[in-house]
């Protein structure tokens, strides 16, 4: 309301959210720009998902939220500010999967204790997210799996040859992705994986026609 102020702790949790949100810029993924030496970061990843699932939601799937797709992709990866980006190019063995998930469990935890009393949205976003039992949420997790293709293109593939992935590899990744996304959190998203084929197509025809 006009004419009063919020408490001393509800400012500090909004200074303290500003700060998250700056630690989250400095985790770097394994992507890079189109120079081919900067690696994208988080919040580079977050808001191209923004911006790209809404454009494409709104020409391709308009009975989804708008506003939920962008709250979603907002807080799709906000786990990894204290977790760190998992690179998943090459499948996870199931040692791995569960470190990555152990570490990811203790970060929304964390923010949990960080926020919950005052701004309670944010782990209450994420957990909605990660529950999956939206179509929105389902259409941003499938979604986030083409932006690599995206990063691939614009960078000649950097990442693919510093992993020494070749044509024959990244299609099998590439179909077996395509494969568990159908077969789970995908399975309802045809629009979504249209999307996905389509990349995958041109990552192919681009860098090893």
């Amino acid at each position: 309301m006009q004419g009063t102020r919020h408490d001393d702790d509800f400012t500090d949790a909004i200074i303290r959210l500003g700060k998250l949100v700056l630690d989250f810029a400095r985790v770097n993924r394994v992507t890079y720009w189109e120079d081919r030496e900067t690696p994208e970061s988080d919040t580079d990843h977050t808001v191209m998902l923004g911006i790209i699932a809404c454009a494409y939601a709104s020409a391709y799937a308009p009975h989804l939220d708008l506003g939920k797709i962008a709250q979603f992709s907002l807080v799709h990866d906000l786990v990894e500010v204290y977790a760190g980006d998992t690179p998943t190019a090459r499948e996870l063995s199931a040692e791995d999967k569960e470190a990555k998930d152990r570490r990811e469990h203790e970060s929304l935890l964390r923010i949990h204790t960080e926020f919950d009393q005052q701004l309670p949205w944010v782990s209450a976003q994420i957990e909605s997210y990660e529950r999956l039992d939206t179509p929105e949420a389902r259409f941003v997790k499938a979604i986030d799996k083409v932006l690599p293709k995206i990063t691939h293109l614009l960078n000649s593939g950097t990442l693919l040859d510093k992993m020494g992935i070749g044509k024959e590899e990244l299609e099998q990744i590439h179909a077996a992705q395509h494969e568990k996304m159908a077969g789970s959190y995908g399975n309802d998203q045809e629009e979504a994986l249209m999307l996905y084929r389509s990349l995958s197509d041109a990552v192919r025809k681009a860098l090893y026609s």
